[in-house]
């Protein structure tokens, strides 16, 4: 079984964040393929990035990963969703779509979310622009994936869908 483990990877937070959810999916099952970029020195990382690696190369690298991939797990956190999570979240989407037998799970942690922090305190206070405290996730991209998969809002849920899945329910 492999999986691909996406979302920013570009800051000391993601890092660790990338690293601590890579090591809970590697213990909880020993036996994945687990594939993060950000592992992946040869492009990534610090020592990575004093090389240079071409947008293809990058590109090849990650979709090799991404296509043999039986599960995608991505984290949608930060204001904007990063660039590349987006492209793959769509990429793995149309194969799910299309019908091949894959698990798509995202992760939101944002502990702004609606869905976890509602009042109509804030919703009044929220009536003035700038003022608005809930978080926001593109809602096209929450779409592709909560059509065939799963949105969750940390790694222990998403470990869950994925054994879950795994077996069959």
């Amino acid at each position: 079984m492999k999986a691909y483990l996406a979302g920013s990877i570009f800051y000391y937070g993601d890092e660790l964040r990338n690293r601590e959810w890579a090591a809970k999916i590697r213990e909880s099952f020993p036996e994945m393929d687990l594939y993060s970029p950000i592992e992946n020195t040869d492009i990534n990382g610090r020592e990575g990035k004093k090389k240079f690696g071409s947008p293809a190369d990058i590109a090849r690298a990650d979709n090799e990963r991404l296509d043999k991939s039986d599960i995608f797990i991505a984290c949608i956190d930060g204001d904007v969703i990063p660039a590349g999570t987006s492209a793959e979240i769509g990429k793995f989407h149309e194969k799910i779509a299309r019908g091949d037998n894959k698990l798509l799970v995202g992760i939101c942690t944002d502990n702004r979310q609606c869905c976890l922090t509602y009042s109509e305190a804030k919703d009044l206070g929220g009536r003035d622009i700038g003022a608005q405290q809930y978080s926001y996730q593109n809602i096209y991209v929450t779409g592709l994936i909560k059509e065939v998969g799963y949105l969750v809002t940390n790694i222990d849920e998403a470990i869950e869908k994925i054994y879950r899945w795994l077996n069959g329910e």
